[in-house]
């Protein structure tokens, strides 16, 4: 999304955490074997604009499959966007 805009940065790393009852996926308890929250933290160092970098955060939840699908899939779902300096 990021070259589609010509949004420049100069780095992009992304931390993911997530609670799993993995009780399903061993047979042992009739619980869901998805995640039940997920936390992405992405952090970017760039000389964007704020508006910018809103318009990018704007476009990559919109339009990314990988949110959308975890976006529908996990019902705590939060993704927080760090500026770095």
């Amino acid at each position: 999304m990021a070259d589609k805009i010509r949004f420049k940065y100069e780095f992009l790393e992304s931390f993911a955490e997530g609670v799993l009852d993995t009780r399903g996926r061993k047979g042992e308890a009739d619980v869901p074997v998805h995640y039940k929250a997920v936390r992405l933290t992405i952090r970017i160092r760039t000389s964007e604009t704020d508006q910018r970098l809103d318009r990018l955060i704007e476009l990559v939840a919109r339009y990314c499959p990988v949110d959308s699908l975890i976006h529908a899939a996990v019902p705590d779902y939060i993704v927080t966007w760090e500026r770095l300096e």
